[in-house]
Order: C-alpha cells, then sequence, then structure tokens
C-alpha cells in the first residue's frame, strides 16, 4: 500500500502491534508512542492517516483523540479494537474517529477503511458541487411508507425492498428500509446483506440515540440503500419496545426522505403505532378470498378503533393470477379503490433466491413495471434504468 508510507502514521504503546502494523508495511512506517508524540509529527504535514492501537479505546483517550481531530479535522483517524461494538463506535465518532477497524489488523480491513472513508469524502463533496435549482435542501420531515398485510406470504418483503430501491434511484434522495418484522424479519436475505449491527444495537442506545449513531447501525446495500436490520434471531425481538422503534423512526425521518418500513403479517400494537405514524400504508392485498377476508377485518378493526384510513393505499398482488374474484368485487367488499398493481411472475421467486431484487434484474419486465406503479403512488413518476448513476451506483 505505497500511498500509506509517507501519509499514515502508527499510535500506539503496545510494542506487539506497532511490529505487526511495520510488517503489513514492510518496515516504512513513521510511529508516534503518544498522543502528544503524535501531535508533533501532525505539525510536519505529511500525516493524512493515523491509525490508533487498541491502547486508545476507553474514555480517557477518546479525549486525547478529539484533541488530535480539533488539530486536523481532515485527519483520517483509524481506531484497532479487540471489539468493535455499538458503544465504541459513538464515542469514537464523537471524538472525530473516522472508522473502527477490528483486531486482528490485516492490510484489507485498512484499505477498505480507507476506500468507505474516501466514498463518504466524494459523496460530500458532490452533495456540496451538485446545482440546487432542481433540489432544494427539504425543510420537512421524510415521508414513512409502512407495507402491511393482514395475511402471511402475501409478498410483503419482496414489494418493500423494490419500493425501496425504485424511491433510492431519485437523485438527491436518501431512502432507509426499516425491517420490523421483529421475529422473522427477511429484508437482509432477500437483499444479500449480512448486518454488523440490527435495530437491538440501536435498542440498547436510546438514552443517546442520535442522526450519526443510528446511521453507524445501518448496513449499506451496494445502490447507496439503507438498511436498519431486524433482530438476527427470534428471541432478541423482546429487546425491542413500540416505544423504542417509535424513536428511532422519529431519528430517521429527520434525516432521510423516505422510510419504508416492512412489517409482521398481524395487528397488534406496534403495527397499529406504525400506522399511526406512517405518511402512506400501502396494504397487499391477494387475490384469494383468505387474503380478502383478512383486509376486510383488519381494515374494519381501523375503522373501529377510530384510526384514519385516508392514507391506506390497496396494492393488489399477483394481479394476473387466475382467481375468481374481480376487482370490482375485491373493492366492493373492502370499501376502498384497488391503487396499483403488482402481476404474478416466476422471476420474482428466482429474484429473492438470487438476493437481486427484480426492479435491478429485469427492469423492463411486467412485475418490475408494477413496482414502479406503486413507488409513482408515493413518488411521482421514478427515473428509469439502474441506480444513482456516477461513482455511487452498482457497477
Amino acid at each position: 500500500m505505497s500511498m500509506a508510507e509517507h501519509n499514515l502514521l502508527v499510535v500506539d504503546q503496545d510494542d506487539d502491534f506497532v511490529s505487526t502494523a511495520k510488517e503489513l508495511f514492510e518496515g516504512r512506517l513513521p510511529v508516534a508512542r503518544t498522543i502528544e508524540e503524535a501531535s508533533q509529527t501532525i505539525e510536519s504535514g505529511d500525516v493524512r492517516m493515523i491509525l490508533l492501537g487498541p491502547s486508545y479505546g476507553d474514555d480517557a483517550a477518546m479525549e486525547q483523540i478529539r484533541t488530535l481531530h480539533n488539530q486536523d479535522p481532515a485527519l483520517v483517524l483509524m481506531l484497532v479494537a479487540e471489539e468493535v461494538t455499538a458503544d465504541l463506535l459513538r464515542r469514537g465518532m464523537r471524538a472525530g474517529v473516522s472508522d473502527v477497524i477490528e483486531a486482528p489488523l490485516e492490510e484489507a480491513k485498512i484499505e477498505s477503511a480507507i476506500e468507505q472513508f474516501a466514498h463518504d469524502i466524494l459523496k460530500r463533496e458532490t452533495a456540496i458541487a451538485a446545482p440546487t435549482t432542481d433540489y432544494q435542501e427539504r425543510s420537512e420531515k421524510g415521508r414513512i411508507i409502512t407495507i402491511s398485510s393482514a395475511k402471511g406470504g402475501s409478498g410483503k418483503t419482496v414489494l418493500a425492498t423494490n419500493l425501496a430501491l425504485l424511491l433510492n434511484r431519485i437523485p438527491d434522495t436518501k431512502v432507509c428500509l426499516v425491517d420490523a418484522d421483529l421475529q422473522f424479519g427477511d429484508v437482509c436475505l432477500v437483499l444479500q446483506l449480512e448486518p454488523r449491527f440490527t435495530m437491538v444495537n440501536a435498542a440498547h442506545e436510546l438514552h443517546q440515540l442520535d442522526a450519526e449513531l443510528l446511521d453507524s447501525l445501518l448496513t449499506e446495500h451496494p445502490s447507496g440503500l439503507k438498511v436498519l436490520a431486524a433482530p438476527l434471531e427470534p428471541a432478541f425481538a423482546d429487546d425491542i419496545t413500540t416505544a423504542g422503534l417509535m424513536q428511532m423512526l422519529d431519528v430517521l425521518r429527520d434525516n432521510y426522505d423516505y422510510v419504508v418500513v416492512d412489517t409482521a403479517s398481524m395487528l397488534d400494537e406496534l403495527i397499529l403505532s406504525l400506522i399511526e405514524k406512517s405518511d402512506d400504508i400501502l396494504m397487499l392485498v391477494d387475490m384469494d378470498l383468505p387474503s380478502v377476508k383478512n383486509a376486510k377485518l383488519a381494515l374494519e378493526t381501523l375503522r373501529l378503533l377510530k384510526f384514519s384510513t385516508a392514507n391506506v393505499k390497496l396494492v393488489m398482488n399477483r394481479s394476473n393470477s387466475k382467481a375468481k374474484l374481480d376487482n370490482k368485487e375485491i373493492e366492493g367488499a373492502l370499501k376502498m379503490e384497488i391503487s396499483a398493481a403488482v402481476p404474478s411472475d416466476a422471476m420474482v421467486a428466482a429474484s429473492v433466491n438470487e438476493g437481486r431484487p427484480v426492479v435491478e434484474t429485469d427492469p423492463k419486465s411486467k412485475v418490475a413495471k408494477g413496482f414502479e406503479s406503486v413507488a409513482a403512488l408515493i413518488a411521482g413518476k421514478i427515473p428509469e434504468g439502474s441506480p444513482k448513476s456516477g461513482i455511487f451506483g452498482r457497477k
């Protein structure tokens, strides 16, 4: 890694850590044993990156790290730790650390951290340089879109993932997908993501949850879409309260243009709270009798509980299935018009198994156009083609 030879400074008192770092860079690496020594080296003007060893993970050390950041805010500060926790990430970020790398130290990990930081810097610079004629900074909060269904296996997660990816194509738009199926959430599975953190980590930090901390717990899809992952095991669902999830959504709404929420197939306190908080509720209904019956019961329950159904939009799933029900019958039973329809297609199952949603793999297909009709309900016409162009889109 030749770029690091003159720009990277290793700081730690531990001989083993310093030796490992030197081996990685074939010995051509400046070393400082203390923060004071590092500060003097920074004065020379050659240092762009600092790799801080595990000695600097405690609170006292964080205060010292903050002095380095204040000395030169453009420095890339990377901290190596025995274990990367949400708490350490939060404290590190507040001290100016760009990334926390889990030990043992490896060249690939450092390169990945540097690339990610460069990506973030470029993203910020691009946002600053972009003309503001078409897009002014949002003065209002983002919109929460909840996907619901009164019957399991209706395709909520497939709709949620495809919708979020379509909304994410809109230029200058930030989208977060929240997996609120707390016991059996499949969003990360469908998107082939392996989350480092989930909403369980956020639930443990509610007393100090802010945008910066919550962002560090999100998982990023190659398209740039951010995901707040469901707990990895059903038992962890108990760690998340309804109030806690509402708090997370408040933070996300302040920082994202669209927050798409996937849910479980039940009408409980959590779903009712989500419906109350949402700007749009997309109720997915299959063209079969059990699905229509369950949707009818769910809508009647909402009306009985004095919930407004004005924001509920009916989305017909598998609209081309050979069912004996027709649209007029369904609309009559549910006392609501069908707002959009998604046809059935074998490629949907294939896309789920492949981990690449159909709007990416087959954007011209009828089923992709069906998802576009749903996205149009939320945001009007969606740009065609691949996800956001430029260096941040999928190559």
